[in-house]
């Protein structure tokens, strides 16, 4: 997946990226009222990958009637600090792991007619430092022997992945 750019992208319309194949969206139907969402947004998910480290980026946007999705609060996390940025963890191939990691603050009145999209890839370059996904320890060089991982995101009544905001239980 990529992501052009040095700094966070702003109010753009984030549908080049969302369309790349490695890229899941999920996507309401529109709206029959306007939806309000104030306060931390929170990514509780359940992965699993083929790697011993990966990453993960959840944005939130706000989907016109006109197709344009508008990027509101986006954030990556690498899954070998997904317990703590004081240890790492390595994953077991294959195994499922929980993780909530806060995506951003937003105070957003999604408007009748839009749509609510949340985004889920394993980050972007070059925005966002690219993760060799080898488990070995991190370098300012790219390694040459950095692997490809095949990332899923479980999402049943076992591994309920989802989103939510901080103190609301609607």
């Amino acid at each position: 997946m990529e992501i052009p750019g040095s700094s966070f992208p702003g109010a753009k319309d984030a549908r080049a990226f969302e369309q790349q194949a490695e890229v899941r969206t999920f996507t309401t139907e529109p709206l029959t009222e306007p939806v309000e969402w104030t306060g931390r947004v929170y990514a509780e998910l359940f992965l699993s990958s083929t790697a011993p480290d990966t990453d993960v980026i959840v944005r939130v946007s706000d989907v016109y009637p006109d197709g344009r999705s508008i990027l509101i609060v986006d954030y990556p996390w690498r899954l070998r600090y997904r317990n703590g940025f004081d240890h790492e963890e390595l994953m077991t191939p294959g195994e499922v792991y929980p993780l909530t990691f806060p995506v951003g603050w937003i105070s957003q009145i999604f408007a009748a007619g839009h749509r609510i999209r949340v985004t889920i890839a394993s980050t972007g370059a070059p925005l966002y430092e690219p993760n060799p996904q080898n488990g070995k320890p991190l370098t300012l060089e790219f390694p040459d022997d950095a692997i490809t991982a095949t990332n899923s995101v479980h999402h049943s009544s076992k591994h309920a992945s989802r989103i939510f905001i901080e103190g609301k239980t609607e």
